[in-house]
């Protein structure tokens, strides 16, 4: 059976907001909290706005869309003694005037919440509440006026359904990045975050937890095509809306999925087809491939000799230096830089053949769609030349084959680092 649990963690870093990305959207948020703030001061008409983050960025299930533009939520209060007797319009046209400007496209006055744009990169959701001392939050709709609403309790709600290893967010992730590669009318990621948490099937690895999940979710929907929200406001059916259309194309792009799931852990589907079966739902440009290939599952291995290999790190107008002295020293390898690898012990008899594998790991690999790991023959010198493109953890593996078997084997790991 094929294992891609690796590739998947390595598919959810790709696909995770980072922690640089995450803290960039948090400055702006506070920004534009600051801003709203500042408009009920100047104002002075009694309100003063208090806030609460909400939606998939606070869930921490968000992930980088294919067009590069999502939604994060960030929920405005105003805390009152009994409902205002503004209308749920007025409310929306202060939110409005108060971020008028801050961006470049002027905002949006939605049902739900007013919109900030930030083209090109995300949008920020505005709902308005109004809060009574120990009540549920009345949402301001502009078509419904004052409804119950309460995403903090969809927030508990979810966390107390999490693992502490994170997978069920993970399977959140991998659900929504389907539904994006996908397009078409596939559920919105409430729903998506609703069904997993209901469903979920722990594993220790991700593509039998995800496989699993997915049969749970079918076999759930086929018996009742509903998919209530678990808080406030209780027992929506978030499916109800849903055309024959909509729900016969939602089961069977389920459906293809779990087939091509099952194609992927099959027993006898190779490492290389089972990420293309991922891929065919998630995309070629965006699931890692497996490359690496393995000197066992060419040539009998058993190791009867000495095999020692190093690393010549130059760059133009410096002096060499090798690799083992330079991590010996805690002196960095820095992106850039030549790298010639090449026997420096070995007593191996002649004759024998010599064959590299370079591989490379890291969220910049992937990125970079460089992971590489194929086992190649040696030119004829008993060396092979690389350079240090990019920061991550490297390696690279060298074998001797004698009589068709893999006597010695060596070893060296490249730690590159980020340039300062």
């Amino acid at each position: 059976m094929a294992d891609c649990h690796k590739l998947f963690l390595e598919f959810n870093t790709l696909i995770a907001l980072n922690s640089k990305r995450k803290q960039t959207l948090r400055m702006s948020r506070d920004a534009v909290r600051d801003r709203i703030r500042r408009y009920f001061q100047d104002k002075q008409n009694g309100f003063s706005p208090k806030f609460h983050g909400q939606g998939s960025f606070i869930m921490n299930t968000i992930i980088e869309p294919l067009d590069r533009e999502f939604d994060i939520d960030d929920g405005i209060y105003f805390k009152v003694e009994a409902e205002p007797l503004q209308s749920v319009s007025t409310f929306h046209r202060w939110i409005w005037e108060a971020v008028d400007g801050h961006t470049k496209q002027m905002p949006i006055d939605k049902q739900t919440c007013v919109r900030l744009v930030y083209v090109g990169q995300y949008h920020l959701d505005l709902p308005i509440y109004y809060i009574i001392e120990g009540q549920t939050p009345y949402l301001a709709h502009k078509g419904k006026g004052w409804i119950k609403s309460d995403p903090r309790e969809f927030i508990k709600w979810f966390n107390k359904k999490a693992d502490n290893d994170g997978q069920l967010k993970r399977i959140v992730r991998y659900l929504k990045a389907w539904s994006d590669y996908r397009k078409g009318n596939l559920p919105s990621g409430l729903i998506f975050s609703i069904l997993a948490a209901n469903n979920i099937v722990f594993d220790e690895r991700d593509d039998l937890a995800l496989y699993k999940t997915l049969l749970n979710i079918k076999s759930s929907l086929e018996s009742s095509f509903v998919c209530y929200r678990p808080t406030t406001p209780a027992y929506e059916n978030l499916l109800e809306d849903y055309s024959k259309t909509n729900k016969d194309y939602f089961l069977g792009q389920l459906g293809s999925f779990i087939q091509s799931a099952e194609r992927a852990l099959d027993e006898k589907t190779s490492q290389k087809d089972a990420c293309k079966a991922w891929q065919r739902h998630f995309g070629e440009d965006r699931f890692p491939f497996e490359s690496e290939e393995f000197i066992d599952n060419s040539f009998k291995v058993d190791i009867r000799y000495k095999l020692t290999i190093d690393c010549r790190v130059s760059q133009e107008g410096f002096r060499p230096h090798l690799l083992r002295q330079m991590l010996s020293s805690k002196f960095p390898l820095l992106p850039n830089k030549n790298l010639e690898f090449y026997i420096a012990d070995s007593n191996v008899p002649k004759p024998f053949q010599v064959k590299w594998k370079v591989r490379n790991v890291g969220n910049e690999a992937v990125r970079r769609k460089q992971i590489r790991g194929q086992i190649v023959n040696d030119s004829g010198n008993h060396r092979i030349n690389e350079s240090s493109n990019f920061h991550g953890t490297h390696f690279v593996e060298c074998y001797i084959i004698k009589d068709d078997v893999c006597v010695a084997r060596a070893r060296i790991d490249v730690p590159i680092k980020l340039a300062s």
